[in-house]
């Protein structure tokens, strides 16, 4: 079977994020289960969130652990409409995105949209530029494209 050319390197996933209700109780039951962690928790704002073309704030609680060569991210929603909620009333806790990185953030948004894939959400951390795409009905899972920003000289 001959391979398509593609215009695009080979996924690589690097995060396996999670939607938790409660993030202390989450943490301890998979320190537990897996041996997984220690876990870095901190509250990230996102001032100029988009959440399906509606610029909203949003907060959350997020918790993060190497497992293996992945990374885990726990993610309890917090203040403002976005996806995590949403996730969480439709389906209840569990696996809710992979996490991509990518040089280009804004050439990989054009790609996506050129296949008629939207962005969900998206917005700034101080470390990093998101965007999450409506994949979960290709992939049955959101993909979330990180670019790292650079540091200042």
């Amino acid at each position: 079977m001959e391979r398509r050319q593609q215009d695009t390197n080979p996924l690589e996933i690097d995060q396996v994020a999670i939607v938790v209700r409660d993030m202390e109780k989450a943490v301890r039951q998979l320190c537990s289960l897996w041996n997984v962690g220690p876990f870095q928790i901190r509250e990230i704002e996102l001032t100029d969130a988009m959440v399906h073309g509606k610029q909203t704030r949003v907060r959350l609680k997020v918790a993060l652990a190497q497992a293996g060569p992945v990374e885990l991210e726990l993610i309890e929603p917090g203040e403002g409409e976005n996806i995590y909620w949403e996730f969480l009333r439709a389906t209840g806790e569990g696996v809710h995105h992979f996490g991509v990185h990518v040089s280009d953030i804004q050439s990989e948004l054009a790609r996506f949209k050129k296949r008629g894939i939207e962005v969900l959400q998206s917005g700034n951390t101080p470390h990093h530029s998101l965007a999450y795409m409506d994949t979960e009905g290709i992939a049955g899972v959101i993909v979330e494209l990180m670019q790292r920003k650079q540091s200042p000289a």
